[in-house]
């Protein structure tokens, strides 16, 4: 080798050593503290060569989990650091899991009368999970080891009746607050009362927010509350503003329950609710106006949760949120000023009752879209303000790549690739066109990835996660290599 090359080998491997690859985390359910599903950071995954993705190992968890995964990209290991997976199944039972190899670290469990379709969230740290448990409480967790944490609060109690007060909503993270929602499991066996927990990191300290009797800012049991069935259960749980000038607000979208605070009352069935981030107050809220309706045929507001749209400067309302139901209509709403009942911006028929939480994305012109998931289709729409002002949601294209049996998955966007879980299938599609770009089940036995429920995929450092109700976790990268784990 010439010494010049050695030379620039040289200057290389300090330009290397000097600036190391940033680590990029997938922390909560929907990348962010917002849910908006889209990974900012990922470049590995292009539309030009996401075609070439494959199964690289899939693991046996030797029990269903529901849910969704995160992925901490540096947990120490010894005297180094591996990227790892963390999951919690239906039985209350959460993984580590090598997310390299799919081999399974540690498991903890956790014991309960019921079943949990929540999803962990990771300490700002780096170092700490927190996982739902089927006892009616979080638990800090070490995620190198699984080892529990005990002091400053935790283990956290979000509920004192955990045989019908479900925790189904992922957890979230942010503002120095671990977020918890609670709601009624299937079947809507009372007593319960959907609620928002809110848990101080540095001191352990909780704040409640109940979205019936709602002047009630404690825990409440059976006979707290004259009023029942008011619950906080869709993917997203409790969601957190990003935009800077609303002080890291959040909100949360309740199903069924009665709704009475139009009139003086303290109840918010089928509604939004915008909370400030220590839940101590309440700044507003969003009722569509047939709710009597939806209370006595079921059909849920919060079915999903709310999507916080980017700030639209050119808009006479920069600020917005989209909000779907069971009753198939998406509703574009004011969110720097939750309108009360009714007055929305705009109304959207959708094909089917939303379940999926929305993807949201901003393309390289800075053009803001959403991503809705059915059971059948996955619709993309573009966010337009006309020269007065006025935003509108605009379809820009329908696709139908897979179906399931299900309610339907939520998508994510990474690079302009839209990822959705089907039955039998992950597939990508182009975030503008909806073109299918790849579909999983294209390559070997086509057995490998089975049917979803509220499973949805993550897409992180050019690997795509997902799970399935076999009871299996794939890990899809570029390449060919295959291997297969079996952790019990």
């Amino acid at each position: 080798m010439s010494k010049s090359a050695v030379a620039a080998c040289a200057l290389l491997y300090l330009l290397c050593a000097a600036s190391p690859a940033r680590a990029v985390d997938w922390p909560v359910f929907g990348f962010d503290a917002a849910r908006s599903s889209f990974n900012s950071a990922e470049t590995m995954l292009t539309v030009g060569n996401v075609h070439r993705l494959r199964e690289h190992w899939q693991t046996s968890l030797g029990a269903t989990a529901d849910s969704t995964p995160i992925f901490i990209e540096h947990v120490r290991s010894g005297r180094t650091t591996r990227a790892m997976l963390f999951q919690t199944a239906l039985n209350g039972e959460t993984f580590g899991i090598d997310a390299a190899t799919g081999k399974i670290v540690w498991h903890y469990a956790t014991h309960g009368p019921n079943y949990t379709h929540s999803t962990p969230a990771e300490d700002p740290s780096g170092k700490v999970i927190y996982a739902p448990g089927l006892d009616g409480m979080v638990h800090k967790l070490n995620a190198s080891n699984g080892h529990e944490m005990h002091g400053k609060g935790f283990p956290a109690r979000i509920t004192r009746i955990p045989s019908t007060e479900a925790v189904e909503s992922p957890l979230n993270v942010a503002n120095g607050y671990l977020y918890a929602t609670t709601s009624g499991y299937d079947g809507d066996g009372t007593p319960y009362d959907g609620h928002v927990v809110a848990i101080d990191l540095n001191t352990g300290k909780r704040t409640v927010f109940n979205s019936l009797c709602s002047q009630k800012h404690h825990l409440l049991i059976g006979g707290g509350c004259s009023q029942q069935r008011s619950g906080i259960w869709a993917r997203g749980g409790a969601v957190v503003d990003p935009d800077s000038s609303m002080n890291g607000r959040v909100y949360a979208s309740t199903g069924n329950g009665d709704f009475n605070a139009n009139t003086g009352g303290q109840d918010y069935g089928d509604s939004v609710v915008s909370l400030s981030a220590d839940l101590l107050t309440l700044l507003g809220s969003y009722t569509p106006t047939n709710y009597q309706q939806l209370q006595q045929g079921d059909v849920d507001l919060g079915s999903t949760s709310p999507a916080m749209l980017p700030a639209q400067t050119q808009s006479q309302t920069p600020l917005m949120l989209v909000q779907g139901g069971k009753d198939a209509v998406l509703k574009l709403v004011n969110r720097a000023a939750l309108p009360g009942v009714g007055n929305e911006l705009q109304l959207v028929d959708l094909p089917q009752g939303l379940f999926s939480s929305p993807a949201v994305w901003s393309d390289a012109s800075n053009n803001a879209w959403i991503y809705l998931g059915f059971s059948y289709v996955v619709i993309g729409y573009k966010l337009k303000t006309n020269g007065s002002g006025q935003s509108q949601l605009v379809q820009m294209w329908q696709a139908s790549p897979a179906q399931t049996n299900g309610e339907g998955t939520t998508p994510v966007v990474a690079n302009g690739i839209v990822f959705v879980a089907y039955d039998g299938a992950v597939v990508a599609l182009n975030a503008t066109s909806g073109n299918v770009l790849w579909n999983s089940s294209a390559y070997g036995s086509g057995k490998a990835f089975g049917p979803v429920h509220w499973q949805s995929p993550i897409v992180v450092d050019g690997w795509v996660y997902c799970s399935d109700l076999n009871g299996n976790l794939t890990g899809y990268t570029l390449g060919s290599k295959r291997s297969r784990f079996f952790g019990r």
